[in-house]
C-alpha cells in the first residue's frame, strides 16, 4: 500500500501559519472584533452585542495624533458656538436698532406735543390771573363792578401737523411701556438706557402726576363756579351772585388751580429738556443739564406779557360793555 502523502484532517499547522502571517500583516482592532462578534452564553443563546465604538480612521497611535484629534473636535465646537452667537448678536443688534428708532420717533412726537402744550399752559395761567384780577375788583367795589365771567380762550397752535385750540394733553409712552414690559430695554447701552429711564420712568411719570393734580384743582374750581351759574349755562358763573366771603373762597380756588397749572408746566419743562437731549443722542448728565437750561429759557413764564394781554382783554371788554350800555345798544 502506497504511503498517503495527503495532509491529515485535523492537522492545524498550515492554517495556523496562515493566520499568523495575517496577524503580522494587519493589526486586529479588538474593539471592532468585540462589537461585530456575538458572544455566546453558557445556555447557548446569543447575547446582545457590545456598542460599536470605532476609533478614528487610521487609529490613534501617538500623543501627537491624540492632540490633533482633540484639537480638531474642539475647533469644530468653537466654530459652531461662534456662528450661533454671531447670529444671535446680529439679531439683538437688529432689535436694538429697531427699538432705538421707535423710541426716537416717540420722543419727536412728545417734543411736538410739549411745544404745543407750553402755549396751552400759558393760556390757562393768563386766564386764571385774569379771574384773580376780576375777583379783586369785585371785592374792592363791594360787588358793584358786576364784571362778566372771563372765558377761557386757547390760542390756535400747531400740534402734530394739526391746528388745535384745546388744552394741554398727555405725552405718548406706548413704545417705552411695551419695551419695558418685554425687557427689550436691556438691549440698549447702559448710558442710553439710563437716559431713557430718567426721561420716562422718573420725569414723565412725575409730570403725569402733576397733570392729575392740576386737573383735580380745576375740577374743584369748576364745581364751585357751578353753584353761581344758570342751568342753561352751568359753566358760566355770575360773579355778582357771590358774597364777599364766597368771592374770597373762589379766589383761593382759582389761585390753587394757577399754582397747579404752573407746576405742571414746570414738570413738562424738565421732560422737554431731557427729551431734547436724547433726540440729539446726548445721554450724559452734563448734556442733559445743558438742554434743561436751554428749555427753561425758551419756555419761561412771561408774566409781564400775560399782564399786557390781560389789559388788552379788559380794554376790549370795557369797550363792548360801554356799547351795550348806550341806548339801543347799537354803539352809534
Amino acid at each position: 500500500m502506497a504511503e498517503d502523502d495527503s495532509i491529515p484532517v485535523g492537522s492545524g499547522e498550515p492554517e495556523t501559519a496562515a493566520a499568523a502571517e495575517d496577524s503580522a500583516a494587519e493589526p486586529v482592532d479588538a474593539a471592532a472584533v468585540r462589537a461585530e462578534t456575538a458572544e455566546v452564553g453558557e445556555d447557548g443563546n446569543e447575547e446582545t452585542p457590545v456598542i460599536d465604538v470605532h476609533a478614528a480612521h487610521g487609529g490613534i497611535h501617538t500623543w501627537r495624533d491624540f492632540w490633533i484629534h482633540l484639537g480638531t473636535i474642539t475647533l469644530g465646537l468653537l466654530i459652531a458656538i461662534g456662528l450661533e452667537q454671531s447670529v444671535e448678536w446680529v439679531h439683538h443688534l437688529h432689535q436694538r436698532h429697531d427699538l432705538e428708532a421707535s423710541l426716537l420717533a416717540e420722543c419727536k412726537v412728545n417734543k411736538d406735543r410739549a411745544e404745543a402744550d407750553f402755549s396751552g399752559y400759558d393760556d390757562l395761567m393768563m386766564w386764571l390771573l385774569g379771574l384773580h384780577r376780576d375777583i379783586g375788583k369785585m371785592l374792592a367795589t363791594g360787588g358793584k363792578a358786576n364784571l362778566p365771567y372771563r372765558e377761557l380762550r386757547y390760542r390756535p397752535r400747531l400740534q402734530e401737523g394739526v391746528v388745535t385750540t384745546g388744552g394741554p394733553g398727555s405725552l405718548v409712552t406706548a413704545v417705552w411701556d411695551t419695551a419695558n414690559a418685554d425687557n427689550r430695554l436691556a438691549l440698549l447701552p447702559e448710558d442710553e438706557a439710563h437716559a431713557y429711564s430718567l426721561l420716562y420712568h422718573v420725569q414723565a411719570a412725575h409730570y403725569e402726576d402733576l397733570v392729575i393734580r392740576a386737573g383735580d384743582a380745576h375740577t374743584r374750581q369748576t364745581a364751585f363756579e357751578a353753584q353761581f351759574a344758570d342751568t342753561g349755562t352751568p359753566t358760566t358763573p355770575v360773579l355778582g351772585r357771590m358774597s364777599a366771603a364766597e368771592l374770597k373762597e373762589y379766589d383761593a380756588l382759582v389761585m390753587q388751580t394757577f399754582a397747579a397749572m404752573r407746576g405742571a408746566k414746570g414738570g413738562l419743562r424738565l421732560v422737554y429738556g431731557t427729551n431734547d437731549a436724547v433726540i440729539q443722542g446726548l445721554y450724559d448728565a452734563a448734556s442733559r443739564l445743558r438742554t434743561a437750561h436751554a428749555a427753561r429759557g425758551v419756555t419761561a413764564d412771561d408774566f409781564t406779557k400775560m399782564e399786557q394781554e390781560i389789559d388788552a382783554e379788559d380794554a376790549a371788554r370795557d369797550k363792548a360793555g360801554a356799547k351795550v350800555a348806550r341806548p339801543g345798544g347799537s354803539g352809534k
